[in-house]
Parts: C-alpha cells; sequence; structure tokens
C-alpha cells in the first residue's frame, strides 16, 4: 500500500486535554508510551481516510479486488497481538482521560470521526468536518428531533437485530421509532428510540446539495441524512 500518509502525519500528545483533572491518578506516561499512541492515531487517520475512498472511488472491478487482496495481506500482522473482550487497551489511560479507542473521539478508532477536543472548566467542546451517513429510509428528510433510551446493556460478540419503523406523516413531518435486540431476544428492548424528521422544500435541497454533481441530490424526494 505503499510508505506515503493517505492522510498526512499528525502529532499526538501524551493525553486527551483535560486528562487528570477530575482528582484521579493518571498512569505514567514514558516515551515508549507516546510512541505507541502516535501510532495508533497513525494508522486509524490512515484507515479513517481509506474507509472515506472506499465509499466514494469510482475504480474498476480489478483495482478493487487488487486493494481488497492488499488489505488481506496486512491483517495477519495485526492479528499477531489480539487483547480480550475483558482486557484493557495499553495504550488507554482510564482514570486520566485518554480513550484512544472511543467510538465518538478515539484516534485509534476508524469509524471515530476525525474530532479536535478543548476541556474547559465547564464542559467540553469538539470540532470536526463529517462527510456522507447512512441514508434514512423511504420517507426522505432531514432529522429535527432524535431522542434515544438505553433499556439494557448492549453485549458484544452476539447477533443484533436493529429494526425502525414509520409511526405516522402529516405533511412534511415524518415520525418513526426504532431499537435494537438481540436476534435470540427479539422482544427484549436493548435500546428504544423516537426520532423526526422533515422533508426539506425545494429550496433547502437546492441551498444544501446543489453543489454536489447529480442533479438529483438537490431534489427533496431523495433521501438525505
Amino acid at each position: 500500500m505503499g510508505d506515503r500518509p493517505l492522510s498526512g502525519r499528525r502529532g499526538f500528545g501524551a493525553q486527551v486535554p483535560g486528562a487528570g483533572d477530575v482528582g484521579l491518578p493518571a498512569a505514567e506516561v514514558t516515551d515508549e508510551l507516546l510512541d505507541r499512541r502516535a501510532a495508533v492515531a497513525e494508522l486509524g487517520a490512515e484507515l479513517r481516510t481509506l474507509a472515506d475512498l472506499v465509499t466514494r472511488t469510482e475504480v474498476g472491478a480489478d483495482v478493487l479486488r487488487d486493494s481488497a487482496r492488499r488489505l488481506r495481506e496486512v491483517a495477519p500482522a495485526l492479528r499477531e497481538r489480539i487483547r480480550g473482550m475483558a482486557e484493557p487497551a495499553s495504550v488507554d489511560d482510564l482514570m486520566g482521560g485518554v480513550r484512544m479507542f472511543n467510538p465518538v473521539i478515539g484516534a485509534g478508532n476508524p469509524i471515530a470521526p476525525p474530532m479536535r477536543i478543548e476541556i474547559g472548566e465547564d464542559g467540553a467542546e469538539g470540532w470536526c468536518t463529517l462527510g456522507h451517513a447512512a441514508a434514512a429510509s423511504g420517507h426522505p428528510g432531514v432529522t429535527t428531533d432524535l431522542s434515544v433510551r438505553y433499556r439494557r446493556p448492549v453485549p458484544l460478540d452476539v447477533p443484533l437485530r436493529i429494526w425502525g419503523r414509520v409511526t405516522e406523516t402529516e405533511g412534511r413531518r415524518v415520525s418513526a421509532v426504532g431499537g435494537i435486540t438481540t436476534v435470540a431476544e427479539p422482544d427484549v428492548p436493548l435500546v428504544e428510540a423516537e426520532a423526526r424528521f422533515a422533508r426539506l422544500r425545494l429550496d433547502q435541497a437546492r441551498r444544501l446539495f446543489s453543489r454536489l454533481a447529480s442533479p438529483d441530490a438537490a431534489h427533496p424526494d431523495v433521501a438525505h441524512d
């Protein structure tokens, strides 16, 4: 895959801003730990960029298959040392506030947005730039309200059932509910959600999406995230 970074290298500090400010002892930071955190962040950034390229590329099938083959060649090296589900990551400092693989702010997690976090006296603030998210179902629109209730812990390494359905439509407004259960126990809710969506007016769709190459993107009947 070459030695040139896809995303550009970036430095990685010892801890996230504000780590250790909650009165809990932080782990000792060594040069080896800093180097491994930097390597984890670099790999996460490259995978994040690769994921973006995968969703946007229009290369031929032969290039796609060759890329998949090359990725399969990388996997065995990463499998040489896999931690267990209950084993904390060696680069994390749970007491000091470092979460390298957090799905929201973890620099080493490829599904996390490239977010920059600043911790203040009364809270936290983050900045990131998002690309395309998953399109909604057959009722196009943008999310205007979303509430999520976690009823039970969601287990790991267990097949899950994720569902959603429209409960009401009124003009441009659409209401929906959804949830998460295990496949084995579909009647036992783990997560419940309620959401409301609004169908864009033509002028809103044109203002938001007219820069996209496809003229259909600016049509209000197209599903927008």
